[in-house]
């Protein structure tokens, strides 16, 4: 189920453009606006979900898979050395959108420097 007012669900529905990495019938990833490296994604699930813990187990499961896949799969495009896999889980966390859950997959290089601040 969708949320009427939520940004990801409106991408989701193509209400709102964007650029995609991958799409399923499950999940959609795509390039984040303001990256924090080349090759940042977010990646989302196609249901809305208020809370983390309101995603069932199974789904869950298969979104970290899908996560980790895409993640490998961003440092072979990107010639990356590594990535980091971020969920902001609540306001607290600074998660400015709530559709959750939503992974940032952000690919890494040696020496770039960069401090992860959460959004």
């Amino acid at each position: 189920m969708l949320d009427q007012d939520c940004v990801f669900c409106k991408i989701i529905r193509n209400e709102i453009p964007s650029k995609k990495f991958y799409e399923d019938e499950n999940f959609l990833a795509i390039y984040d606006i303001q990256p924090i490296t080349e090759g940042h994604i977010i990646l989302m699930s196609k249901n809305h979900y208020t809370n983390t813990n309101e995603m069932p187990s199974d789904e869950w499961f298969r979104f970290m898979i899908k996560a980790r896949d895409l993640a490998e799969d961003l440092v072979r495009a990107y010639a990356a050395d590594g990535y980091n896999l971020l969920i902001n889980q609540g306001e607290a966390a600074q998660s400015g959108v709530a559709h959750r859950p939503h992974c940032h997959i952000i690919p890494r290089r040696k020496g770039d420097l960069i401090k992860i601040d959460p959004r």
